[in-house]
């Protein structure tokens, strides 16, 4: 993936582990600190690049972003699921999928997140996640990334 020579780029970087082990299975949360401030009738194109792992192969995820109102949503989130294969998601509402993969490496998880969005208001962009399993824990690693433009 290369981004178009385009003006603007901005990119936030997650500045340390950010962990969703909740006593829940499949309880979507928030990535603190890979989201970024939009505002009303601007278009913005993004593209996150989430480091992760998992505290077992039976152990899956899923991986989203939450936000303001939109007029225009479409996004494309795609994630581990084997050494050789992923989970891909095109999705035009917020928090799709609703439910988890089943599996995860431990280690060397790549989640990407991708798409354009016009919010209908101002507010913030977030990535979020959640693990497939009660109290098990997925966890985003310091230094992944959210590129917009």
């Amino acid at each position: 993936w290369a981004a178009p020579a385009t003006s603007g780029r901005t990119i936030v970087t997650l500045s340390s582990d950010v962990t969703n082990n909740n006593s829940t299975a499949n309880t979507i949360a928030d990535v603190t600190g890979l989201s970024w401030s939009v505002g009303s009738g601007t278009t913005y194109h993004f593209y996150c690049l989430i480091d992760y792992t998992s505290a077992a192969t039976t152990t899956g995820s899923r991986w989203s972003i939450n936000g303001p109102a939109t007029s225009q949503l479409s996004y494309k989130s795609t994630y581990t699921l084997t050494a050789t294969t992923l989970t891909t998601n095109y999705a035009s509402a917020y928090d799709s999928p609703s439910s988890s993969n089943a599996t995860s490496l431990t280690a060397a998880n790549i989640a990407t997140i991708e798409g354009i969005l016009t919010p209908s208001t101002s507010g913030t962009v977030v990535v979020r996640f959640a693990s497939e399993r009660s109290s098990s824990a997925i966890t985003a690693k310091a230094g992944s990334t959210c590129e917009y433009w």
